[in-house]
């Protein structure tokens, strides 16, 4: 948003809120709900992102906000989808209520936390440097318990470096 002294312009604002039907608390609880959703979850917000764009452009929408409203917009439609799936009337067709448990089901899938996988992600630049300087997994495994106290068995690290480091390379190389 185009700001002017820390003032953001009303124009916009009001744009944004006329387009969106949607205040500024309704706006930090839709993000701040559509933030505690998985990332599967986040993925199907972003694909209903890309529709809500198009139907804004269609309205003739000002360019400054066509993002972030069609953002809000796609937030609230499953906002309110879960709504709708919470409350106590069910008189909605088949089909829809259909649609809704595939939405829960994917919303229900816990991420598990593997905190070795993500000590490994915040050492990668180590890891991936100890690779490109030939050290085996065996060796690898050593420094880490050597210099960082950090105990991973090697076989763990083997497929790691396949995946995170080998993998992504091949990936940059396509």
């Amino acid at each position: 948003m185009k700001q002017k002294n820390n003032i953001i312009d009303g124009k916009i604002l009001a744009n944004l809120e006329f387009h969106t039907k949607l205040s500024l608390d309704q706006r930090k609880s839709h993000v701040n709900w559509f933030n505690r959703q998985n990332v599967e979850f986040q993925i199907i917000v972003f694909s209903e992102q890309r529709n809500q764009f198009f139907k804004l452009k269609n309205l003739n929408a000002e360019q400054d906000i066509l993002s972030l409203a069609a953002f809000y917009l796609a937030i609230k439609y499953f906002y309110d989808k879960e709504q709708l799936l919470k409350s106590k009337n069910k008189t909605q067709s088949l089909n829809e209520l259909g649609n809704l448990s595939k939405i829960e089901r994917i919303k229900s899938k816990k991420q598990k936390p593997k905190p070795k996988l993500q000590m490994l992600l915040t050492m990668n630049s180590i890891i991936e440097q100890l690779h490109v300087d030939g050290y085996s997994s065996r060796e690898i495994k050593l420094h880490l318990q050597n210099k960082y106290r950090k105990t991973i068995s090697h076989t763990y690290l083997v497929n790691y470096i396949k995946e995170y480091i080998v993998g992504s390379k091949e990936e940059s190389h396509v």
